[in-house]
């Protein structure tokens, strides 16, 4: 029996010439990528102003609490809801979400849902009775009758943080999206080309290395921030992994300088 072979692709098929690797595309996915990443930095500031604003606030006063999700939080104060707990949703990752159900016209309705990380995850149990904080509509922290206090990802400096991450995280595509289409480039027949090599790991060029400094320290530091560590560890953790990194790129412009080696 002949082996039966592949039609070769038509002219409309374009998923099928491998449209996606052309070099001109790699560099719009690097400029996306570098815009969502932009576009997170700048969100930076007003969540360090927040987590501020949100550890020296005081309560409420008991006179302006919400029994309706649609009306429009209070500002510049923590907000006391009590709550029904519903979780954990989710759960297949790094922390948990759980929805806080109210009361009203004799049934549960939905009044916010919250992620909380893994730790914090583990104290909290489906239907039981606690106290949501909330901070201008956002639950920053779940109050257990025996008052035991859970704070979600929102809490303090916990969101900016993670913020930063993402958006350094999105940012390191931009350079590591533009080495891959230069090395794209250098093999293939112009910048709309389908033809060359393939680009699988990439040495530590120039702009490689400032995706490693972007890349490596913010999706490292995500994992204790999800898991529910203290800050504290999440610096120790970013410092050791850009260490590390700062190592490799001198190391590598070391071997690069010497004499007779090749990049």
């Amino acid at each position: 029996m002949s082996r039966r072979t592949k039609e070769p692709p038509r002219g409309w098929q374009f998923w099928r010439r491998a449209f996606w690797t052309r070099p001109a595309l790699l560099v719009l996915y690097g400029l996306l990528a570098g815009v969502l990443g932009l576009v997170a930095l700048v969100d930076v500031p007003d969540g360090i102003r927040d987590a501020v604003a949100m550890r020296r606030a005081v309560e409420c006063p008991a006179g302006t609490m919400r029994v309706e999700p649609e009306v429009d939080p209070p500002k510049g104060c923590l907000e006391r809801i009590p709550v029904t707990l519903s979780g954990p949703w989710h759960s297949r990752g790094p922390g948990s979400d759980w929805h806080l159900m109210v009361e009203r016209d004799a049934e549960y309705v939905l009044f916010a849902e919250t992620d909380v990380p893994t730790s914090g995850s583990r104290r909290l149990t489906d239907n039981a009775e606690a106290e949501a904080l909330l901070w201008e509509g956002t639950p920053v922290a779940i109050e257990l009758p025996a008052g035991d206090r859970v704070e979600t990802e929102a809490w303090g400096h916990r969101g900016w943080v993670q913020t930063l991450f993402l958006g350094m995280f999105a940012a390191s595509g931009l350079p590591m999206l533009f080495e891959a289409a230069r090395l794209k480039r250098g093999t293939a027949d112009g910048w709309w080309s389908v033809r060359g090599e393939k680009v699988g790991l990439m040495a530590l060029s120039p702009l490689m290395a400032i995706a490693c400094l972007l890349a490596i320290p913010s999706m490292l530091g995500l994992v204790p921030l999800m898991l529910g560590l203290r800050l504290h560890w999440v610096a120790v953790v970013v410092l050791l992994s850009l260490g590390l990194v700062v190592f490799a790129v001198i190391r590598q412009g070391a071997v690069r300088a010497r004499p007779g080696v090749e990049g």
